[in-house]
């Protein structure tokens, strides 16, 4: 096989990106595939994350696709051709708007792959993407969603007409040696400070349980960065939260997890949530609203507990649970090592193997 990943640019420091490499650096750890990555415009000092040397890099040169969208058309049929690829991958589905139609025109296309990374009910306020959906459960060989969840809602809202199945991310922390911090009285939550996070939630619980128990020497801390973070600070102050922190999320985000005794997570809504992932990694108990798509699928082993979701009073109890025990976190603690296993880089490049070779 000779697979090949499509993504606009690497440039960027999303998700979707890291999720992306994590899976290229896994593939080539196996040297019975030859592996691409094609992207509009590549130079290795802008790289967000690193690539393995075995990874090939096609750079088709397009700095403006609306301007060159017929040398952008020509150059994909071109190194599809040239380098024989049987398998290809469009990272996100509104990758498709420059994948579609340079493949399904060529006489002999190899298997089309659509990786959606978003959840099925959230289109991240983009129509053309809904659109797409329902041009990949038509014509696509293969669907890859992030959750059980999601391929159900698929099937159920779509006429899939091939083959879906999910595959979780890896973790970016698949190889951490420390060993959980039982004394810690730190609770993290980390991601950018967007509405979608749901901080503000996550502070106005944190008011709840300071007022309502005894925390002596808790601490909260919220780490990232993002156009909230005066609105989160002024609602900190209105709460007068003063065990609560807003930590600058361009530092070692590694140091947080190791020093920390359990992980919440507010989010709205998440494709995968990657931060009970990383969580896990380091072996934190963690909370979570049950939302759509992700944690329920996470803790399947229990190493954390679900709440209803936006039930901020039913919230501040489970937290405060896990506060006030240490055997509770020092059981969800061991479910969460156990747990970690199945999201490491080995298992998840075979699971995807596995269903290509299927196609």
């Amino acid at each position: 096989m000779n697979i090949l990943f499509f993504l606009p640019s690497i440039k960027n420091r999303g998700g979707v990106e890291r999720a992306t490499v994590s899976l290229l650096n896994s593939f080539a750890a196996n040297n019975s595939y030859q592996v691409f990555l094609m992207v509009f415009s590549f130079n290795k000092a802008d790289n967000a994350f690193p690539i393995d040397a075995n990874i090939t890099i096609i750079d088709l040169g397009i700095n403006n696709y609306k301007r060159q969208f017929f040398s952008l058309f020509k150059r994909i049929r071109h190194e599809i051709s040239r380098h024989k690829i049987s398998h290809f991958v469009t990272v996100e589905t509104m990758g498709m708007l420059f994948t579609f139609l340079p493949i399904f025109t060529l006489y002999k296309r190899p298997k089309y792959i659509v990786w959606e990374h978003f959840n099925f009910k959230n289109n991240n306020g983009k129509i053309l993407r809904s659109f797409l959906r329902r041009l990949a459960a038509q014509c696509a060989d293969l669907i890859v969603t992030l959750t059980a969840r999601d391929v159900i809602t698929w099937k159920e809202h779509l006429h899939v007409k091939k083959a879906i199945t999910y595959i979780y991310n890896i973790s970016p922390f698949e190889e951490v040696n420390s060993s959980y911090n039982i004394a810690s009285k730190k609770v993290i939550s980390v991601g950018r400070y967007v509405p979608v996070k749901g901080f503000d939630r996550l502070i106005r619980i944190w008011s709840i349980v300071e007022n309502k128990y005894k925390i002596e020497g808790w601490e909260l801390s919220i780490v990232g960065y993002g156009e909230l973070k005066a609105d989160l600070q002024n609602l900190i102050n209105t709460l007068k939260c003063t065990s609560v922190q807003l930590v600058d999320g361009s530092s070692n985000v590694m140091d947080h997890y190791k020093d920390a005794a359990l992980y919440c997570m507010t989010s709205y809504y998440e494709g995968l949530p990657m931060v009970l992932i990383e969580a896990q990694s380091f072996g934190l108990p963690a909370i979570s609203f049950d939302i759509y798509a992700g944690p329920s699928e996470i803790f399947a082993g229990g190493s954390g507990l679900l709440v209803k979701d936006n039930d901020l009073a039913a919230y501040a109890e489970g937290l405060y649970r896990l506060i006030s025990s240490e055997n509770i976190r020092k059981e969800l603690s061991d479910k969460a090592l156990r747990n970690r296993e199945i999201f490491k880089g080995k298992k998840i490049a075979n699971l995807w193997l596995e269903n290509l070779q299927k196609l």
